[in-house]
């Protein structure tokens, strides 16, 4: 029997994470909330919270660095070089809906943006996606470099948004595929 990560860290890795995963649940929801609010969702007193995170810039940056670690991970349970390309493409599309809203409110935070090294840490790992991408796409984009990648993540960020509004998860799946593979605006429509 294999033992999880936080058994293996101990308590103090237990609470870490607890931290983490009760900012993703809080901050995704409202990204103004506070470090109390956090530690109540977390179930530990914020003088708890501030021993692991002096700081919100100190809680911000951890769970930048857990959200990316956990969106590269899901990248790869996707496994999005085998089969068809949409397909591929599709497995991913779901893992990272999954994540939720706090993948935008991560790659969007100002203190995080502000951040340099943390920025060029956070726009890796996602090279996967891009070959899948390159996979799918038969003919050249009318878009600057890198243009397919920065439509995957904003559908992804529409698709939290709409989400976030009730919209059923197969539903928003469906129209980010619909988006990526046949646009959104038919020219020929009067």
């Amino acid at each position: 029997m294999t033992a999880s990560l936080s058994a293996i860290g101990g308590p103090r890795s237990r609470t870490r994470k607890a931290i983490l995963d009760a900012a993703m649940d809080v901050l995704g929801t409202n990204p103004n909330a506070s470090l109390g609010d956090v530690a109540a969702a977390a179930d530990v007193g914020r003088s708890t919270l501030h021993r692991y995170f002096a700081e919100r810039t100190d809680l911000l940056r951890a769970l930048a660095l857990h959200v990316h670690e956990l969106s590269k991970s899901a990248i790869e349970r996707a496994e999005p070089n085998c089969g068809p390309p949409v397909e591929a493409l599709r497995r991913v599309v779901e893992c990272q809906l999954d994540l939720g809203p706090i993948a935008s409110f991560i790659y969007c935070d100002s203190s995080i943006v502000r951040d340099e090294e943390l920025t060029a840490e956070l726009d890796t790992g996602d090279e996967l996606i891009v070959e899948v991408l390159d996979r799918v796409a038969t003919q050249g984009t009318a878009g600057p470099p890198g243009w397919p990648r920065l439509v995957f993540w904003a559908l992804l960020d529409a698709g939290h948004d709409a989400a976030r509004q009730g919209a059923p998860r197969v539903q928003v799946v469906d129209a980010i595929m619909a988006s990526l593979t046949q646009g959104t605006i038919n020219p020929n429509q009067s």
